[in-house]
């Protein structure tokens, strides 16, 4: 029986990083696939990434809500791209959620389209799944040191307080 700890703790993680702070996921993964087997790193992964993809979905629509993005969305580039994301919604979501391409395209593209929350969800979590194994198993390949993997987690962190933070004082 593996050992489901790591793999409960990067979905909690996940789904915690993934809606708020922007983290990549490769320390994780790699720190995780010290003591869970690749598989079960995927399918939790796929999991958290689904669920926070509905709760992206509802917060993107809900905040282009707000006059001043609504008018953005009227600009003749925005209306080009929202075209292009309806031609195959579930594709475009499933590959860039699994290839390091840009997906905050996608995540704000796709629940303005109108494209339905659940498929929004389950793209995202097919594309995420097969990332996440194999990031899982070069982790298992290669012992990366755990200090190392810890203190690039940290540094996301810190890095994305401090983002956070300077806007907010601009703000």
């Amino acid at each position: 029986m593996p050992n489901v700890v790591p793999a409960l703790a990067m979905f909690f993680g996940l789904v915690v990083l993934a809606g708020f702070v922007p983290q990549p996921l490769t320390p994780a993964t790699l720190l995780a696939a010290k003591t869970a087997p690749p598989w079960s790193l995927a399918l939790v992964a796929a999991a958290a990434a689904a669920l926070a993809a509905l709760l992206d979905h509802r917060l993107v629509r809900t905040t282009f809500q707000i006059r001043k993005l609504a008018e953005l969305r009227q600009k003749p580039i925005f209306q080009r791209a929202e075209g292009y994301a309806k031609v195959a919604p579930f594709l475009t979501t499933a590959a860039f959620a699994a290839l390091p391409l840009p997906f905050i395209i996608v995540r704000i593209l796709m629940p303005l389209t109108g494209y339905s929350a659940l498929r929004y969800a389950a793209a995202v979590g097919l594309g995420r799944a097969p990332r996440i194994y194999v990031i899982a198993v070069v982790g298992k390949e290669f012992d990366i040191p755990t200090e190392l993997l810890v203190g690039a987690i940290v540094l996301g962190a810190i890095v994305s307080l401090a983002a956070y933070v300077q806007q907010r004082r601009r703000a």
